[in-house]
C-alpha cells in the first residue's frame, strides 16, 4: 500500500499536480476566515465566500487555477525559490507594497495563511489593507537610509509613485501627471521592523521603491534581521557586470547569492 501511494504521488506528474492542488485548496479554505473576515466590516464575509469558491475550484481546474497576482509572475518565482511546504506559513516584509491585491508580490502568500508588514508612502492604499488584508501590519511610511525630509510624489498611475525627483521628467514625458506631493520624514527599515516586532529571521523581503531600492536595503541592519529571500527591482542590472552593481555588492557582502534576474527583478537568497 505504501509503495502504491508513493507511485501515485511521485511517479506520475499529473497525479502529483492534482494532490498538490488538493492540499493547497485545503490550506486556503482552512485559513480563509481568519485571513479575510474583518469584524468591523460585515460585508467582508462576501470576500470570504469569494476566495472560498476560488480555493474549492482548485482541484477541478488543476494547473489552470495557478493564478499570479504579481505584475510579471514574481509571486510564482518567489514561492518556487522559498520551497515552503503546503502546511507551512511564513512572514514577509513588503516595501513599496502599493495595492493589497493588485500587482502584489505577497497577496498569493497571504491567501495561504502568511502575514507580514506592508509599507508604502501612499496613505490611501495603505488604508485598504485593513479591509482587504486585516492580518497584515500596514505602515504608511517612506523607507530610506537618508535622514533628510523626502518628497513623496504620487502620479496618476500610482504604481509609479516615488521619492526620486529624477523620475518626474521621465514620467511626465510618458504622459503621467503629478497627482500630489507630500513631504515625509523617512524611516529606516530597521526602525519599522523594530517598531512592529518583526521576527529577526523571516522568509521574504520584497522591495519595489521605484529607483530607491538601494537606499531601502542600506537602511536594514542585516546583522539583526535576516530575510531568507530578498527580491528587489533593479532597472539597470547588467548580468555581465554583476559585481559592479551596488545592490549586488551590498547583498553579497551580507551573505546573499543571486538566484536569478527576470524582468527587472533580482532574486537573492541567503546562503
Amino acid at each position: 500500500m505504501k509503495k502504491y501511494f508513493y507511485n501515485l504521488l511521485y511517479q506520475k506528474a499529473y497525479s502529483r499536480a492534482f494532490f498538490g492542488s488538493l492540499g493547497l485548496a485545503y490550506k486556503e479554505i482552512h485559513v480563509v476566515i481568519s485571513q479575510f473576515f474583518y469584524w468591523k466590516n460585515p460585508f467582508s464575509i462576501m470576500r470570504v465566500a469569494k476566495y472560498l469558491l476560488y480555493s474549492a475550484l482548485r482541484p477541478l481546474l488543476g494547473r489552470s487555477s495557478k493564478i499570479s497576482y504579481a505584475h510579471t509572475g514574481e509571486d510564482r518565482i518567489i514561492e518556487s525559490l522559498l520551497k515552503k511546504s503546503i502546511r507551512d506559513t511564513g512572514f514577509y516584509v513588503d516595501v513599496g507594497c502599493n495595492h493589497p491585491t493588485f500587482i502584489s508580490n505577497t497577496f498569493s502568500l497571504y491567501r495561504k495563511g502568511w502575514k507580514g508588514i506592508c509599507i508604502d508612502g501612499n496613505e490611501r492604499l495603505i488604508k485598504k489593507f485593513s479591509y482587504l488584508r486585516p492580518r497584515d501590519k500596514a505602515v504608511h511610511a517612506v523607507v530610506s537610509d537618508q535622514e533628510k525630509e523626502l518628497e513623496f510624489i504620487k502620479y496618476t498611475n500610482d504604481v509609479l509613485s516615488s521619492v526620486e525627483p529624477a523620475l518626474e521628467k521621465q514620467y511626465v514625458e510618458m504622459g503621467q501627471q503629478v497627482a500630489s506631493r507630500t513631504k515625509m520624514n523617512p524611516q529606516t527599515l530597521t526602525q519599522i521592523l523594530d517598531t512592529y516586532k518583526a521576527p529577526q529571521t523571516f522568509d521574504l523581503l520584497s522591495v519595489d521603491a521605484e529607483d530607491h531600492d538601494l537606499q531601502v536595503l542600506r537602511s536594514l541592519n542585516f546583522a539583526k534581521y535576516k530575510p531568507t529571500l530578498v527580491v528587489t527591482e533593479i532597472d539597470d542590472f547588467d548580468l555581465l557586470a554583476l559585481k559592479k552593481h551596488p545592490v549586488f555588492q551590498l547583498l553579497a557582502s551580507n551573505n546573499y547569492k543571486l538566484e536569478g534576474y527576470v524582468l527587472k527583478n533580482a532574486y537573492f537568497k541567503r546562503s
